[in-house]
């Protein structure tokens, strides 16, 4: 048992490890430029992927959906209710407890734990929760959203290419098909290694007070995870990848909008470095 989970931790934290060594001992690493890789290409193409390995099986997922949905709504009121009760700043608390790594780290996990469909359910939930991030997390951290925020969301072109083939019965091009697993396959390594060159730049505080916060986020997503998906009745893979997920550490973006617009930068950046931390213990729970 422990060595079947070491075989599906290891990789994620080892990948995410280098890169962290990378950026510490002062080599390069273009974070920018490989986040605008990942998220304009990358991401489009791991979303294309992931739904067209769905295939038919996408409009069973439509529960699943719903679900993440539900579970991301959820994590946002619960964080928002958490911020006001102890009177913590609301525009950089609520972004950074309600967010979860769902790309980085949810998206490898969930293929090296649940196989090709844990990874394209995972990319589901991820391409959900890259909507709430560039439309309403945007909004609580700046305050304004335009019409065209969604316009940002890359993804949405990888999903209508997929729905386009599967709805309409056209068979995708092998050319297309071979393009896109390339790109999907390069792009996880590469999340990892940002995740973790990220980490090694972060502006870190020490308090108490954060590790406290940090595991109630981390127990929130799992308690969140379990109680959706038993009410959903989700079973199998359904179920582990929903509670994976829910269950993820903070994200980078929301230190990136907290970094953007002052919304306490280094207690935001703390808590992404704990969670993630502490995820090592969490996750194996989950």
């Amino acid at each position: 048992m422990i060595t079947e989970l070491l075989n599906i931790i290891s990789p994620v934290f080892l990948i995410a490890f280098i890169g962290y060594l990378w950026v510490k001992r002062g080599y390069d690493f273009p974070t920018d430029f490989v986040t605008r890789i990942n998220m304009n290409i990358g991401a489009p193409c791991l979303v294309f992927t992931g739904m067209m390995t769905l295939g038919d099986g996408l409009m069973e997922a439509t529960s699943f959906i719903m679900a993440t949905f539900i579970s991301i709504i959820l994590l946002m009121v619960i964080s928002t209710l958490f911020a006001l009760v102890f009177k913590l700043p609301l525009r950089a608390y609520i972004v950074s407890l309600y967010s979860t790594n769902s790309g980085n780290m949810g998206i490898p996990l969930c293929l090296f734990a649940f196989g090709e469909k844990g990874m394209s359910l995972a990319v589901v939930y991820f391409a959900i929760s890259a909507v709430f991030q560039f439309t309403v997390a945007l909004f609580i951290s700046h305050g304004n959203l335009s019409a065209t925020s969604l316009t940002r969301v890359s993804m949405i072109y990888g999903i209508a290419a997929a729905a386009f083939f599967i709805l309409s019965d056209v068979e995708a091009p092998k050319w297309l098909m071979n393009t896109t697993k390339l790109m999907a396959g390069v792009t996880i390594p590469l999340m990892l290694l940002t995740l973790g060159a990220s980490l090694a730049r972060l502006k870190l505080q020490n308090s108490g007070q954060m590790v406290l916060i940090s595991s109630f986020k981390l127990a929130m997503g799992i308690t969140i995870g379990f109680t959706i998906s038993s009410l959903f009745g989700f079973t199998g893979i359904e179920r582990n990848v929903l509670i994976m997920q829910s269950a993820m550490p903070v994200a980078i973006f929301s230190y990136l909008l907290a970094s953007q617009y002052n919304r306490n930068p280094n207690d935001v950046a703390t808590m992404i470095f704990i969670t993630t931390l502490l995820s090592m213990v969490t996750i194996p729970l989950c």
